[in-house]
């Protein structure tokens, strides 16, 4: 006797969970606070890392020297009280603070080259805990995920960056001043730098907003182009990151709605809190005005360090509205979905189950 099938869930329901998906997916990613704590806490040590230099110069240079809370405005710079930044300190530390910035921009190279492969590393490890559905040592297996796919995601990421590469010639290079400057616009080759030509500020203002909007339309549509490729990598566990790549392009142009409604919704989301945080800080600099008291500077790096935070939430709440989506458009490969039913130890490999008639005994 055959098996009684599932009731098929209503359009109007599944429809209502799809443009909700950012919802659940945030939710989810939230559930998962070892993953999230531990990405923010190596993200807050990398950057105290290069913060660390800027606080030890200073505080040489300011011990015995000035009196307490007399250098308040002056290293902050702030642009509601002009009148009280003195430029004297500047001026005697001018050649010390260019070698102070010169190391800390290499050491800030380092350190975004560093981020940059943990992301890589971090996307694994989101992957397989969420394609696993297993509970229970989940920084074990998060490690065991990004050791997994690492080197894929490596490649895929060497790829996004020459996508990227690619749209900054298109939009900052020949095609752009031959066929908008030149072709559209009228701008003669020996020109194309000086908008000024134009008949008005606003068409100087429109034409660099249109070159600025196009580019930063690409670059988010690369980097959900590579969230749904990593997630096809890992879904289908397949080598080749260009043919990932490829069919995630075919898949992302087939159902553009349903690929891109979520990541959108999430960016909106992140947006949001990153604006209300911006304003919270510069209340918290104005307020340093009537009085610059310790607590007050230390509000300015928490709500740095909470924004950080918050992103890092919306990263693993990416990768989960990825794997749903994708397990909903994306064709099955041939084989068995590896991560169906598997069966495997915390951390460790996971092995798909072949039939109902398998019988697998854990030896303790």
């Amino acid at each position: 006797m055959d098996a009684p099938s599932l009731p098929a869930t209503p359009p109007e329901k599944a429809s209502l969970a799809q443009r909700f998906l950012f919802l659940r997916a945030l939710n989810a990613a939230i559930g998962r606070a070892p993953i999230w704590v531990m990405i923010w806490a190596v993200t807050c040590a990398l950057a105290l890392a290069v913060s660390y230099s800027q606080f030890g110069w200073y505080e040489q240079a300011l011990d015995h020297r000035y009196e307490p809370g007399s250098m308040v405005y002056t290293l902050g710079a702030l642009a509601d009280a002009p009148d009280r930044v003195d430029p004297g300190f500047r001026t005697d530390h001018y050649a010390d603070m260019n070698l102070l910035d010169g190391a800390t921009g290499r050491l800030g190279a380092i350190a975004s080259l560093l981020m940059i492969l943990f992301g890589a590393f971090s996307a694994g490890g989101w992957l397989q805990i969420i394609l696993e559905r297993t509970e229970g040592h989940s920084l074990r297996r998060f490690f065991y995920g990004g050791s997994c796919y690492f080197w894929r995601f490596f490649r895929l990421m060497l790829l996004s960056l020459l996508v990227l590469s690619l749209w900054g010639w298109v939009f900052y290079d020949w095609p752009w001043e031959r066929f908008v400057l030149e072709g559209w616009l009228g701008i003669e080759a020996f020109d194309h730098g000086n908008l000024e030509t134009l008949d008005s500020e606003w068409g100087v203002w429109f034409v660099r907003a249109a070159q600025a909007g196009l580019m930063a339309t690409a670059f988010g549509l690369t980097l959900t182009w590579a969230d749904y490729s990593r997630t096809r990598i890992a879904l289908h566990d397949t080598r080749s990151t260009l043919g990932a790549g490829l069919w995630t392009l075919f898949t992302m142009l087939r159902h553009p709605i349903q690929t891109l409604r979520p990541m959108l919704a999430l960016l909106l989301v992140e947006g949001v809190v990153i604006v209300g945080a911006s304003f919270l800080a510069r209340g918290v600099e104005r307020s340093l005005i009537a009085d610059p008291s310790t607590l007050r500077w230390l509000a300015l790096p928490a709500v740095g360090l909470v924004v950080l935070m918050w992103r890092v939430v919306t990263r693993g709440a990416r990768y989960q509205a990825a794997v749903v989506v994708s397990r909903a458009v994306v064709r099955p490969l041939s084989r068995p979905d590896p991560w169906k039913q598997s069966v495997g130890g915390p951390g460790g490999p996971r092995y798909p189950i072949a039939g109902a008639t398998d019988d697998y005994e854990v030896a303790l």
